[in-house]
């Protein structure tokens, strides 16, 4: 059960919801795992925005969970051995959400990692205009931009590798390789957000100030892509806002 906390002033603290219930964050092979730095590192860019993130680690996604909740964050599963697919009722709860103007970001990745079909990405985003397909063909490593807009307010280098097909809504962020699109959102009269992106690299907060393009050395790859962070605290930030 989620607790509404009352921060300093009587307003209530606003809630972001981080979702590990579908096996995201697992599936890396020993010794290169990144979710054990994920959390802490979303826990303070909550805190710097003034929110309070909160972990759904196993329940079921529901109209009653999402009941309090601001802001969701679903990365993408990264084993498709390990993946948990959304049920009929979570594909609706996350639909309706969004339509009764709740934030959700919602990542996948290649069907490398997550069977997409199976997991029920597409019943979701399609009821936003956005749809997943089949793996872009690129070389590793390779990169995206973001565009400087109401979003972001830089133009932020992030990694991509291995990503998926993405098409519909308004592009905030390409491949730097041929430009396929990388992230776009959809944003509902009553204050619904929506943001998808095929590649979950940059929620994953992976990349390096000395990483370069089309480099690869297995796990020991230094993605190319420095601003995650500051990629995923301006979208944060933009799906509090109401």
């Amino acid at each position: 059960m989620l607790l509404l906390l009352v921060a300093a002033g009587g307003f209530a603290q606003k809630k972001i919801m981080f979702d590990l219930s579908h096996s995201q964050c697992r599936g890396i092979e020993p010794g290169h795992e990144t979710y054990p730095k994920v959390v802490p590192a979303y826990q303070e860019m909550a805190k710097e925005l003034g929110a309070e993130l909160v972990l759904n680690e196993e329940a079921e996604i529901t109209n009653q969970l999402l009941k309090k909740v601001d802001v969701l964050v679903m990365l993408s599963p990264l084993s498709n051995k390990l993946q948990k697919d959304l049920t009929e009722v979570e594909k609706k709860a996350l639909v309706n959400y969004v339509k009764k103007g709740g934030s959700l970001l919602f990542f996948v990745d290649d069907n490398h990692r997550v069977d997409l079909a199976r997991y029920g990405a597409n019943d979701v985003t399609s009821a936003f205009g956005i749809e997943f397909g089949e793996d872009v063909k690129l070389p590793g490593n390779v990169g995206a931009v973001s565009f400087k807009n109401e979003i972001f307010k830089d133009k932020y280098e992030i990694p991509y590798s291995g990503a998926c097909v993405m098409t519909g809504g308004i592009p905030v962020s390409v491949c730097m390789e041929d430009g396929w699109l990388h992230g776009s959102y959809v944003e509902l009269k009553n204050g619904g957000k929506f943001y998808a992106g095929g590649d979950t690299m940059v929620g994953l907060l992976l990349g390096y100030d000395d990483g370069v393009r089309k480099v690869m050395k297995g796990m020991e790859t230094r993605w190319w892509g420095k601003d995650s962070r500051a990629y995923m605290k301006d979208l944060l930030e933009w799906a509090l806002k109401k």
